[in-house]
């Protein structure tokens, strides 16, 4: 005869039948998801922005935020489709040319030599502010300004739009934009001015907004900035039938959209934004790893913070957040980004790198001329990567991520058939302008209009 057990007892084992349960499932949970892997592969950017930003108690909230979502688990992957928001053709192509002087003489690409045809709109960079007025950054920028605009005297359907850039958080933009009335002045000064050259918009390039000092007054002040330029450009419209565009060049990280601006506010104002996305990887002592400028996904073994990093998915996230596909131009560069291997047998993605390299004018930065001429180089080995639809070569321990005619086309389809606004090229500098490695001047350029506009 089995002896009674108390209820104290019973209650014991019943504990102990349920932790065991529960230890079960959590051992099978640990061993059969990535969530080991997510945290232990955590990227050292991540968490030293972490750590730097830890003081700004809102912004940190929105960071923990993401950091409990995206890498405790892996997300799955954004598709990008649609079945409304249709953008009837033609796409937008939208060019950025730099005048001489923001550039080095290598990439001084003559105004006289831009073809007309390659794009619907060219926006000339950049303008600057001072006192909370539109200025060129030289005297000589003027000639310059009045050769592109003659442009559209042999192509009337061109749109030629003046580019207005500021680094900083805390520099002329952020100070414009403080009050009303820096506000009111600006908008005003800067409607005067394309009146006055004969320029069709203008685009606004602050880089960033609130951003990395979590000035969150920022983003509701450059809110109202677009606000005011949309009320005066309809009242141009009414007045002087001119109907100026306004534009706006745009952050591809995360952690930057979602502190820096207004999505569905910012989408009620502007004709369309310019999605920078490219410069997803460069050279960084927080990351001295190589990566690829601007992939067009992820890779498998991008784990959490590391699958946001590419085209698809800042694209699909404007999207989500409230940017309507038609008003989007996806960021298609001509330009990459140069690194200095540690070990030149480890040359693939991910590799220690001790810094930039030579390739280019030694910045860390070049131009797919520059890119074409170091590839051509007998010793030197380049990859296509067909999860990141880019490629990178490598040479001894020089190493650099670019674009070349294959992933160009690839991302000029991927706007195409998910019907976006348009593609955005940065830069016809940095494009092969001079035919130098392609039978056709600006080849880069040159797939996308080709694919955009069916020909």
């Amino acid at each position: 005869k089995q002896p009674v057990l108390s209820n104290a007892k019973k209650f014991s084992k019943r504990l102990i039948a349920v932790g065991g349960i529960l230890l079960f499932v959590v051992v099978w949970f640990l061993r059969n998801t990535r969530f080991w892997a997510n945290l232990q592969l955590m990227p050292n950017s991540a968490i030293i922005e972490g750590l730097r930003l830890k003081n700004h108690e809102e912004l940190h909230k929105i960071y923990k935020d993401y950091l409990i979502k995206n890498l405790t688990w892996s997300s799955p992957e954004v598709k990008t489709s649609q079945s409304e928001n249709v953008t009837p053709n033609p796409f937008r192509i939208v060019c950025y040319y730099i005048t001489p002087s923001n550039l080095t003489r290598s990439r001084d690409l003559p105004p006289k030599s831009v073809d007309p045809y390659l794009c619907t709109h060219i926006i000339v960079g950049f303008a600057c502010i001072q006192n909370a007025t539109i200025q060129p950054r030289s005297p000589n920028d003027n000639q310059v300004f009045k050769t592109i605009i003659n442009l559209k005297n042999i192509n009337p359907e061109l749109k030629v739009l003046i580019s207005v850039e500021d680094f900083s958080s805390t520099g002329e933009f952020a100070k414009m934009v403080s009050s009303d009335v820096l506000r009111a002045k600006f908008a005003t000064d800067t409607l005067k001015f394309l009146n006055t050259t004969g320029f069709d918009g203008v685009d606004l390039d602050w880089e960033f907004p609130s951003w990395p000092d979590a000035d969150l007054i920022q983003v509701r002040n450059y809110t109202l900035l677009l606000e005011k330029f949309r009320h005066l450009i309809n009242n141009s419209f009414n007045s002087t039938n001119k109907n100026f565009v306004l534009s706006v060049a745009v952050a591809a990280p995360d952690l930057i959209m979602r502190q820096s601006y207004e999505i569905q506010q910012m989408a009620a104002q502007v004709e369309f934004v310019n999605l920078m996305s490219y410069d997803y990887h460069l050279y960084s002592q927080y990351l001295p790893l190589t990566g690829p400028n601007a992939p067009l996904y992820h890779r498998n073994a991008d784990l959490g913070y590391m699958e946001t990093l590419n085209t698809n998915w800042s694209a699909a996230h404007w999207v989500e957040w409230g940017m309507p596909w038609a008003k989007i131009n996806v960021g298609i560069p001509t330009f990459g980004h140069s690194f200095r291997l540690v070990n030149e047998d480890n040359n693939g993605w991910n590799a220690p790198a001790s810094g930039i390299g030579k390739t280019g004018e030694g910045n860390g930065f070049l131009s797919y001329s520059e890119a074409c001429k170091f590839i051509t180089n007998p010793s030197t080995t380049h990859v296509f990567d067909d999860e990141y639809d880019v490629p990178y070569a490598y040479n001894g321990n020089e190493w650099i991520s670019y674009d070349n005619p294959i992933s160009v086309e690839l991302k000029a389809r991927y706007v195409k058939n998910n019907k976006f606004g348009g593609a955005m090229i940065y830069s016809l500098n940095c494009d092969d302008f001079q035919g130098s490695c392609s039978p056709l001047k600006f080849p880069l350029t040159r797939i996308v209009s080709n694919i955009l506009t069916g020909n």
